[in-house]
């Protein structure tokens, strides 16, 4: 299920918002979690000596949760904790390869946001003729963009095992009649830094979905996957319940031996202690919505989050953070560390209609002063960060009618690959805002100028700007030739906009191995216990490039759940 909100309709009214603007929620936390922060003055007055050695409210462990308070025992082989799409995968895997499971949720339901999964190669892609993605020198690339700080051992497992993967879940939707296209992806050259390969799987039912809905569809896998575990794979799935303290050593939050349980609350509030004998695997996503841990490992974003609103176990597409951190609290609680590289955060993309999917708006940019700041020509979550810079956090466009025909062809977001807008269709969009972007059009530059508050001195930035699309050289900031498109006097009507980067998900956590185990300040791992989804540590650092579109839900929501599960079910991890 989506929540409440679309992948469309987030993006419009996420453009009407101080949030800014985001190409979905494709690559979003892939399950729920719950709970909520507590304050560090809040802390500091409850927790006594605690607190001296603690700094961090989510770091003080509450007290153990007795075996006299607990009701009920299930025992199971593996208990898989989070009802999103990494837990569903997970759940599947371990089930088709002969393990008993349980799963436990916090949602009432399954849980989906957005709707891309990549995968580096599938009979889909063989079917529309795309080719396989060249490992050897794209991944060197995204290397140096994380600046080497993630565990290259996890990208290269996913990319070894993704084609599997991703197949095997086509073949469960369409044995449910649900169809997988290919997303439509920015038109970046091969060997181009910001090359982005056509792998994002989307899903769908209805035809009319190939038509600016495909990114939505995750709610169909993600409601059969939930039918799939329960009814076919007799996979015992309890929703509303909600993980509360994992069990190390026969201890609710023991610091020694291996983790065989997890201690769950009801929606009455009683206890049941969920018994995994071969694993506990943590898919419970990420920790946005906790102010204490986004001060601590994403301070950059903590701005962009609101923690005034109550957890949403079901909550689809949403800006401004999603979960509270609990199943990173919980590893924390029984020995995990942290890991090593700084988190990445999911930013939105300052992308207008017309632009290329999941690129920056590629025209001019200024500040709040009418100054260019960048290249704009980047793909649209480091413009983000980029943006993130100034001084007002936002940037403003500046663009002609004219842009129109010089700057295709035009992606589309949400269209299937090769799917194009038309010239036509393009100011179209632009003349009736039909994307809710807060577009603003006039007669002259300076008019449009004018309606952006920006300072009249803006238009010495344009004349500068025309003068470098004449000569089709960029000495300010080398955006290519292709891209310097002019906005003189005679290229209206014109059109501005403006907008500020958006927030939608933190991505990482504990340390994490290659095998999906947790691991703990020694890098030992803690034995029984495992992640899954945007728990996975080591995966990403700094900040989400869109270079792989859907990777967040292709790599850590399906293809290494789906391999954990074969691993636990052959004896390999046990």
């Amino acid at each position: 299920m989506e929540g409440n909100l679309n992948r469309r309709s987030f993006v419009k009214g996420a453009a009407l918002s101080a949030a800014g603007l985001i190409a979905g929620g494709a690559l979003a936390a892939c399950s729920p979690a719950a709970g909520t922060s507590e304050s560090k003055s809040d802390s500091a007055q409850t927790t006594g000596a605690n607190n001296a050695e603690q700094r961090w409210s989510f770091e003080i462990a509450p007290d153990p949760i007795g075996d006299d308070l607990v009701t009920e025992t299930v025992e199971t082989d593996v208990v898989v904790v989070g009802g999103g799409m990494s837990g569903l995968v997970a759940a599947a895997s371990c089930a088709e390869n002969g393990l008993k499971v349980t799963l436990i949720s916090a949602s009432k339901a399954p849980v989906s946001r957005g709707g891309s999964n990549n995968g580096v190669y599938s009979k889909v892609m063989e079917e529309m003729g795309i080719p396989r993605m060249d490992p050897t020198w794209f991944y060197r690339k995204e290397y140096l963009a994380n600046g080497g700080n993630f565990k290259p051992a996890l990208w290269y497992k996913f990319y070894n095992n993704s084609e599997e993967a991703i197949n095997w879940i086509i073949d469960i939707a369409a044995k449910a009649g649900i169809k997988t296209t290919i997303e439509s992806g920015p038109e970046y050259k091969e060997g181009d830094p910001m090359f982005t390969p056509p792998a994002a799987h989307a899903f769908y039912v209805d035809d009319s979905e190939l038509k600016g809905s495909i990114g939505n569809g995750e709610g169909h896998i993600a409601a059969e996957m939930g039918r799939y575990v329960t009814k076919d794979l007799g996979v015992d799935v309890r929703w509303n319940v909600k993980g509360e303290q994992l069990v190390r050593g026969g201890v609710a939050n023991g610091k020694e031996g291996r983790v065989d349980a997890i201690i769950a609350s009801d929606a009455d509030g009683a206890y049941t202690k969920y018994v995994g004998t071969k694993a506990v695997i943590m898919a419970t996503g990420d920790f946005s919505h906790d102010k204490d841990m986004m001060e601590r490992y994403c301070p950059q974003a903590v701005e962009l989050c609101d923690f005034t609103t109550d957890i949403n176990y079901d909550q689809g597409i949403w800006m401004g953070g999603l979960m509270p951190g609990d199943g990173h609290k919980m590893e924390l609680w029984v020995g995990g560390a942290w890991q090593k590289e700084p988190n990445n955060i999911m930013l939105g993309r300052p992308n207008l209609p017309g632009d290329q999917p999941y690129t920056s708006h590629t025209g001019l940019m200024v500040d709040n002063m009418g100054q260019r700041f960048m290249n704009e020509d980047a793909l649209g979550g480091l413009a983000c960060a980029t943006i993130m810079h100034l001084s007002e956090k936002t940037a403003y466009c500046i663009w002609g009618a004219n842009r129109a025909e010089a700057g295709g062809p035009w992606g589309a977001i949400n269209y299937p690959h090769g799917e194009y807008f038309t010239t036509e269709e393009v100011i179209e969009r632009w003349d009736t805002d039909a994307d809710g972007f807060g577009i603003v059009k006039a007669d002259t530059r300076e008019e449009v100028i004018s309606k952006l508050g920006l300072p009249a001195a803006t238009i010495d930035t344009v004349e500068r700007y025309n003068k470098m699309c004449e000569a089709g050289v960029d000495t300010d900031f080398y955006k290519t030739a292709d891209k310097l498109i002019s906005i003189g006097a005679d290229d209206g009507p014109f059109y501005g906009a403006s907008f500020s980067p958006g927030f939608l998900t933190s991505l990482g956590g504990l340390r994490t191995d290659s095998d999906l185990r947790v691991l703990d300040e020694n890098d030992q791992p803690i034995e029984g216990l495992f992640n899954a989804g945007c728990m996975i540590g080591n995966f990403y650092s700094g900040t989400y490039t869109f270079a792989m579109e859907g990777m967040n839900y292709g790599a850590t929501c399906i293809t290494l759940p789906y391999v954990l599960g074969k691993d636990l079910g052959s004896g390999k991890l046990n």
